[in-house]
């Protein structure tokens, strides 16, 4: 809404350009609140048509906002401790907060807003009990409510029970859809399962960016704080109606962080994540989702902590399985990497909240829920309850991330030379983790050598003419073995034995040989020899291990001492083999 010249704002502390009240008809602007509100807005207790209190925006943001201060002429005493409005209509409104700047009570105050021409029934709006970041803001710190979303509304009413603060304001949001709104689907609350092999802890769970939800970074004001460790995860429930559909979410968010920066006056949105009825997880605070960022969700414990809202009212509803799951993952991913016990308690020391006192040291759960810690309902009776269910299953992330698969980087391999005789031995290669235990297999072919489990294996005659290997399982308790086969080094072969026998007659030199398998063996030599006499050669195929060989039938031997040699070729089985010696013809 533009700005009009000659304007006379509603003086505001809070969130965005000043509140305009005007009138519809006409475009005249009300000069005075009080009178211009009984007179003009109200007949007979009834809104008219002729003027709304209109919302407005900051120049670059889309969320539109009204603060209205409420004296006496917007809610007047309606009986002994009770102010009560009339039936306000505004413009488009879907998040309602009250906000007051002085030391007493929070008030009392409850709200009804008229949706789709129907009024609801009276809300309770409760308390706020945070401050921005834990400094030291001192007495004249902007108090607030939580801000309840109450889905698109255009007239609101309003009661206070007991005192009524003097600087008493209404804050009326509403967060603009954007197309990106609809278009987000978001991940699940499932955690990621890629993660380095240094890292041993629970990985990041998938997490909706600021960038993804809309966030405005001109709403921010400072840089992050960072805390030194992080003993515990709070739990909180937003107070927001639990009837939000998936395309709602990021205008919710973008909501909650214009009030808590422009109305409350924080740095930054309070919380570090929020999780939705639908399982998606958001980052909250900027400064880094991995990091220890400080934030101002639960005052006194801020120092020590992370903050994990459930966007909804769990007062009312249950919390769906899959919110837990969310928040479980949000949980194991932060509060693995302190070693702390998700199902156990830890001893931390409060800054002062109003249930313990600034340098007291209580024992309270790691995974605790907000009235664990202040005087408060949230995170509402049902997720109270469920917080249980909460830490068990944060602890079995944890031990699932610790039992985390065995992951080889260099794979084992067989060495040494397949002969009948030799030994093979397998190098198990890397892996991680390196405490996971190898045991070993030898085998022939597919079949297991019975009792041969070492890491080395010697050949023996029954491998001969099969391929030998090895299978390798690592194990590690509580996760998957992984078996690796590497490629054996070939079929087993065996060196035969030559037996030569060389005669001569009549200047003719005859040669008998035989090629022997080494004992045990079964299979058989074949293939081919090669016998040579003095410089004569032949070679001939032989069976069944024999082969005989003539020379000097055509052309006769010289008389004299010759040389014999014999060459087997080898095979597939056997190993070329020689054999040397000699014969004389006489």
């Amino acid at each position: 809404m533009n700005r009009v010249t000659g304007e006379n704002d509603l003086p505001t502390p809070g969130l965005g350009r000043r509140p305009l009240l005007r009138l519809a008809a006409g475009g005249a602007v009300l000069t005075s609140v009080g009178a211009a509100a009984r007179l003009t807005l109200y007949a007979d207790g009834e809104p008219t048509a002729d003027g709304v209190l209109a919302l407005s925006t900051n120049a670059g943001s889309d969320v539109q906002s009204l603060n209205l201060p409420l004296g006496d002429d917007l809610l007047p005493r309606a009986g002994t401790r009770r102010w009560e409005s009339r039936r306000l209509p505004t413009s488009t409104h879907s998040m309602v907060a009250f906000t007051w700047s002085d030391q007493d009570q929070p008030p009392a105050a409850r709200i009804r807003a008229r949706r789709g021409g129907v009024w609801t029934p009276w809300t309770l709006v409760p308390p706020h009990f945070d401050v921005p970041d834990g400094e030291d803001v001192g007495d004249d710190r902007v108090r607030g409510t939580d801000l309840m979303w109450i889905g698109r509304a255009d007239g609101v009413q309003i009661r206070i029970d007991g005192r009524r603060p003097s600087d008493l304001a209404l804050v009326l949001l509403y967060p603009e859809p954007r197309l990106t709104d609809e278009l987000l689907e978001g991940p699940s609350g499932r955690a990621a399962v890629q993660r380095s092999i240094d890292d041993a802890r629970v990985p990041r769970p998938e997490l909706v960016t600021r960038k993804e939800w809309g966030a405005n970074e001109s709403l921010r004001d400072g840089d992050p704080t960072y805390n030194h460790t992080l003993k515990q995860v709070h739990i909180h429930h937003t107070v927001n109606a639990n009837d939000y559909s998936r395309r709602d979410v990021p205008a919710l968010i973008r909501g909650m962080y214009a009030y808590h920066t422009q109305s409350l006056g924080w740095s930054d949105i309070g919380y570090n994540f929020l999780v939705d009825r639908f399982g998606r997880s958001f980052v909250g605070r900027a400064g880094g989702a991995r990091r220890l960022v400080r934030g101002a969700h639960t005052l006194g414990f801020n120092a020590e902590s992370t903050g994990v809202s459930a966007i909804g009212n769990y007062e009312t509803a249950q919390p769906t399985d899959v919110m837990l799951n969310a928040i479980a993952a949000i949980a194991a991913w932060k509060v693995d990497r302190f070693d702390r016990d998700p199902r156990g308690t830890i001893r931390v020391e409060s800054e002062g909240s109003d249930r313990y006192s600034a340098g007291r040291t209580v024992r309270l759960p790691v995974i605790d829920g907000h009235r664990d810690t202040n005087d408060t309902a949230c995170p509402g009776r049902h997720l109270y309850e469920a917080l249980p269910k909460i830490r068990r299953r944060t602890a079995r992330l944890i031990e699932a991330a610790n039992q985390r698969p065995i992951v080889v980087e260099r794979p084992a391999a067989v060495t040494g030379v397949a002969n009948l005789g030799e030994s093979l031995r397998i190098e198990p290669g890397t892996y991680w983790p390196e405490e996971a235990m190898p045991t070993y297999q030898w085998l022939r072919g597919e079949e297991p050598i019975s009792g041969e489990v070492d890491q080395t294996y010697v050949l023996r005659a029954e491998d001969v003419g099969t391929s030998v290997g090895c299978a390798m399982t690592l194990t590690q308790p509580g996760v998957e073995s992984v078996v690796q086969r590497p490629t054996p080094p070939g079929v087993v072969t065996a060196r035969p034995v030559l037996e030569v026998v060389s005669t001569s007659r009549r200047r003719m030199v005859r040669v008998a040989v035989s090629v022997v398998a080494p004992p045990g063996v079964t299979a058989s030599p074949d293939g081919q020899v090669t016998v040579a006499v003095g410089e004569r050669t032949r070679t001939i195929e032989f069976t069944d291990g024999r082969a005989k060989v003539q020379f000097g039938r055509r052309r006769r031997m010289a008389l004299g001492k010759h040389a014999v040699r014999v060459v087997y070729g080898g095979s597939a089985t056997f190993l070329t083999t020689e054999w040397s010696g000699s014969v004389r013809v006489d």
